[in-house]
C-alpha cells in the first residue's frame, strides 16, 4: 500500500476567514461511540495516529472543465500510534 499525502494550499481554494495556515487536509468526524469503538476515545489533539480502514466509493464527479472529486464511506477501520522509525544517527549511535 502506498500512502500519500492529502495535504491542499488554500491558494488552491478559497481560504476561510480565520484559518491560520495556508495548509489544510480533508477531515473525518466521529461520534463518541465510534471513537469508543476505535478505542482512540483518550486522543489528545495533534496525535497522529495510522489508520487502516475499508471504504466503499459512494459518489464520482466530473464537471466539464475536468475536475473531479470523489466521496467515500469508511465501512470499517482501524486506529494505531503511527509508527516512529528511528533515524539513521539514532542506528549508527545508539549510546548518543
Amino acid at each position: 500500500m502506498k500512502l500519500t499525502s492529502l495535504k491542499r494550499k488554500y491558494s488552491e481554494l478559497s481560504k476561510p476567514i480565520g484559518a491560520e495556515t495556508d495548509e489544510y487536509y480533508p477531515s473525518l468526524y466521529l461520534d463518541e461511540k465510534q471513537m469508543e469503538g476505535l478505542d482512540v476515545d483518550s486522543a489528545r489533539v495533534g496525535t497522529e495516529m495510522t489508520m487502516t480502514a475499508t471504504v466503499r466509493v459512494s459518489s464520482l464527479s466530473e464537471s466539464k472543465n475536468g475536475s473531479r472529486s470523489m466521496s467515500f464511506e469508511i465501512v470499517e477501520a482501524g486506529f494505531e500510534p503511527k509508527e516512529k522509525k528511528p533515524d539513521a544517527a539514532s542506528v549508527l549511535f545508539p549510546n548518543g
